[in-house]
């Protein structure tokens, strides 16, 4: 087959030979599309698609795949901000044309349905004073990318000369500049596009850094630059309903957005630096949160044990792991098992993060005294079934939530623990009587979360004892094995990875787990005695799940301890 040729024979094929090679047209379609470009004077590409032999993708991956040019995919590849502004969209349309990037060597990387369209290229490079990168592109991917980046919403040109040159603008009216605004709401968007968690705008001293936390990984999508960063942080803080003038200080704030018909809320958080404020932004969608329980990722047993202790009429589940460990996720999915007819449940939030049908959600305000422990008072006066706490702080709210769970209520919260036996070490720190957590708990359940394989592009590979090393050794406890790793495509960013998925550790307390609690036993103690009884250690679990192919030891070494 031609698809494993050398890159010298790629080269020397034609495309109408890589395609016929391929099997995706027959010689006699490519004699008649070539007498149709003969014909209409049209491209080769041009003739195949009008005739109806290849779609705009397969065009796209044999151009690709020829050698010549990378395969850039703008539905999924989106222009950077600071690019995208170089070229006048009437240009773009009318060469099929778009910038996306820069490379690493600061030539534009120029996506074109025809990269060998030498004169585009010569006006390109004339235009902006840069070299140019040609890959190939589909017509339909260019069509989203001018869309978007020529939208109102994506606008990007600049204020005239004179608006910029301002003499001392304040932070409010740089803020409101058609630059600035195009720019966070660009950002924003592609975000949202990219799946991101968070968004880091991070002061340096002569820019802006802009970075993504996707799959729990941050990857840098583009730099803005020092004249419009303060208007770029106002911009955000003014979305926040924060206090502009107030540099000093941390802030929080809360907004929404919407793009491409979908809505996020944003968790704005503001820190002093010495280049500035650096502002986090975590990007909520309801999205992420509707996961079923069979959805997260559990093993079989650990889902039974987990759903076991969901369906007792009272006691304590605690979730635990470190911030973004997807903790609200399982929550969450725990509560639309629970919710239905008959049964009261409350929430305690802070923030709500999504809105649950049937369910009262409350949503603490500390600055107004609304906290965890004064809120919970006041629900268990209130004939709740089942109660969930967003986190347990403080021996106010552990004493609190303990209590009702040993009065005929249900309670689910989180931890910050590295394990689940660590849980109970931490309760006791918190100054909760050893009888009440031994009476009150009944299963904790530790979390991770890990890449996930691109299923596209992920590799097999067979492990035997002469080709394993020893870290793959000691990591799988076996001398042969099939696991599969990580290769990288434009799916998936050339990362490897799409998605994440889960790392359980569920501990039941049982008797013998009752009994260390009461004898003040050391954590360790407690998960030895979890071993015994079955329970696998959230490194345990991942290593089940790179033996299925759906993770890498990477990704688990880099996640458990």
């Amino acid at each position: 087959m031609a698809a494993e040729g050398t890159a010298e024979t790629r080269r020397s094929l034609r495309l109408g030979d890589i395609l016929v090679e391929q099997g995706v047209v027959t010689e006699s379609q490519l004699r008649e599309s070539l007498q149709y470009q003969k014909d209409t004077g049209a491209r080769l590409g041009e003739a195949l698609i009008s005739l109806g032999y290849v779609t705009s993708d397969q065009l796209a991956d044999a151009l690709a795949w020829q050698g010549h040019y990378g395969l850039s995919v703008l539905a999924e590849l989106l222009p950077s901000p600071n690019v995208a502004g170089l070229l006048t969209e009437k240009f773009c349309r009318a060469r099929q044309v778009m910038p996306i990037d820069f490379n690493r060597s600061g030539a534009i990387v120029l996506a074109m349905v025809n990269p060998a369209d030498v004169l585009t290229i010569d006006d390109v490079r004339l235009i902006t004073g840069l070299e140019v990168a040609p890959v190939a592109a589909t017509l339909g991917a260019l069509g989203e990318a001018w869309d978007m980046v020529f939208s109102g919403r994506g606008h990007l040109e600049t204020k005239t000369q004179a608006e910029e040159e301002k003499k001392g603008p304040t932070d409010r009216e740089l803020a409101e500049y058609d630059t600035v605004v195009s720019l966070v709401e660009e950002i924003l968007a592609t975000g949202m596009r990219q799946k991101a968690s968070d968004i880091h705008f991070e002061p340096q001293a002569e820019r802006m850094i802009v970075r993504l936390r996707i799959d729990g990984v941050l990857h840098s999508l583009t730099e803005v630059r020092k004249e419009i960063k303060d208007g770029v942080v106002s911009r955000i803080k003014i979305m926040g309903d924060m206090d502009i003038a107030e540099k000093r200080l941390p802030q929080d704030g809360r907004a929404t957005f919407s793009a491409d018909g979908r809505h996020v809320d944003l968790r704005i958080a503001s820190i002093p630096t010495v280049f500035g404020e650096n502002v986090t932004i975590r990007l909520l969608d309801d999205l992420m949160f509707k996961v079923s329980l069979e959805q997260l990722g559990m093993g079989e047993d650990e889902l039974a044990q987990f759903r076991k202790a969901l369906k007792r009429p009272w006691g304590e589940i605690l979730i635990t792991g470190p911030t973004g460990s997807g903790k609200s996720t399982t929550l969450y999915a725990g509560l639309e098992e629970l919710n239905r007819p008959g049964v009261k449940i409350y929430t305690v939030e802070d923030p709500v993060e999504r809105r649950i049908p049937g369910i009262i959600q409350s949503q603490v305000r500390s600055n107004i005294g609304l906290t965890f422990a004064s809120m919970l008072r006041s629900l268990v006066r209130s004939d709740p079934d089942i109660i969930m706490i967003g986190e347990i702080r403080d021996h106010e709210t552990a004493l609190i939530a303990t209590e009702a769970s040993l009065t005929g209520h249900l309670v689910l919260s989180t931890l910050h623990t590295n394990d689940a036996a660590s849980a109970i070490a931490r309760l006791t720190e918190m100054g909760l009587p050893a009888y009440l957590i031994a009476s009150g708990l009944e299963c904790v359940v530790a979390q991770r979360l890990a890449r996930k394989l691109c299923s596209r592009c992920k590799e097999t590979v067979t492990l035997t004892p002469e080709n394993m090393s020893e870290e793959e050794r000691d990591f799988l406890g076996v001398y042969q094995a099939v696991i599969a790793k990580a290769v990288g495509c434009n799916r998936c960013f050339n990362t490897g990875y799409s998605g994440r998925i889960g790392l359980f550790e569920v501990l039941p307390v049982g008797r013998e787990i009752r009994r260390l609690i009461l004898d003040h036993a050391s954590a360790d103690a407690i998960r030895d005695q979890a071993v015994e009884v079955g329970t696998k250690s959230l490194r345990e679990d991942g290593r089940l799940k790179v033996l299925a192919g759906l993770t890498t030891i990477e990704e688990v070494q880099r996640v458990t301890a």
